[in-house]
């Protein structure tokens, strides 16, 4: 009962899962894989500002060290304080690769091979301060893809969410630890205002080599169905969009959102290869279980999505 489809913006390099579902435990993971001046004036705070301020980032720092003393594991799973003075859960493999996950809207915004060549793009304008989602990395869309009915906003509340940390491990391979991290998201008298379901969000991001896994799991914890949009909206980074290109659309119906969003043209997708000639945003209906991409390297990388009932 469920499609995904395949997203691209040319200017963001972002491609995306979406997946329609039902309320019976669902979810949605995908795995992703590589190979190959602003001036302004100084602003001197008030004092009751910057008590406010300091006693904020000894919260923060408070609050950090009490999640590495139960959750970190010494080389793999580690909790620092991120921009903003978020808290960030830092995985490091064995073999050199490394991801960072903000707590805040459950977002990965870095994940670097082992050579430090890093995979996602997180915006230059992206603020940390909780006004607003962090614009990059892989922000969450749930309980909507798209635009939401008031007061939700755009792509739903779970990426500017606070979530918690459920588990974390590193030994699912003992010879080659793989660093985890599981976090949720329940509903709570925030997102009841904005969408009166009981739920629970269980996410987990693992480092397998140079893989980066996601998973996400809704879980209806009430008595009446529902219905939801999910989507792990993932940025990647491209080097030279002249040169980027996708592979694995062919054959495919999409829905081009360049001239109207609001009333996208139907279009049958004839090319093997497809380049960035010009703003594209994309919607591709039915698409295969992954894409190839190659950010403009000369070299492909391959990106999974599994969804499962």
């Amino acid at each position: 009962m469920s499609h995904s489809s395949v997203v691209a913006h040319s200017t963001a390099a972002c491609a995306h899962a979406c997946q329609p579902r039902r309320a019976c435990p669902k979810h949605l993971g995908h795995i992703l894989n590589r190979r190959a001046r602003k001036a302004f004036a100084p602003h001197r705070p008030s004092a009751g500002r910057a008590r406010s301020l300091s006693q904020t980032l000894v919260a923060a720092s408070s609050q950090v060290h009490d999640l590495h003393t139960k959750w970190g594991i010494e080389g793999h799973v580690e909790f620092d304080e991120g921009k903003g003075g978020q808290p960030i859960v830092r995985l490091r493999h064995a073999c050199g690769s490394t991801a960072e996950v903000y707590l805040y809207g459950a977002n990965v915004v870095s994940w670097k091979q082992p050579q430090g060549e890093e995979i996602l793009y997180v915006r230059p304008d992206a603020v940390f301060d909780k006004s607003k989602p962090i614009s990059g990395g892989i922000p969450h869309c749930f309980p909507v893809f798209g635009p939401a009915p008031a007061p939700m906003t755009q792509h739903g509340f779970a990426r500017q969410s606070e979530w918690t940390v459920a588990n974390t491990s590193a030994d699912q391979q003992p010879d080659d630890r793989d660093p985890e991290v599981e976090l949720v998201l329940e509903d709570s008298e925030y997102t009841r205002s904005m969408w009166p379901h009981k739920f629970k969000a269980v996410y987990a991001v693992t480092l397998h080599g140079e893989l980066l896994r996601t998973d996400l799991r809704i879980i209806n914890t009430g008595d009446k169905a529902f219905d939801f949009t999910a989507a792990l909206h993932t940025y990647i980074e491209v080097l030279d969009i002249k040169k980027a290109s996708v592979k694995g659309l062919k054959d495919l119906q999409y829905l081009d959102k360049i001239k109207d969003p609001n009333n996208p043209t139907k279009q049958m997708e004839d090319r093997e290869l497809i380049k960035f000639t010009g703003p594209v945003d994309s919607v591709y209906m039915k698409a295969r279980d992954y894409v190839e991409l190659d950010v403009g390297t000369g070299e492909y990388s391959w990106y999974s999505v599994a969804p499962t009932c």
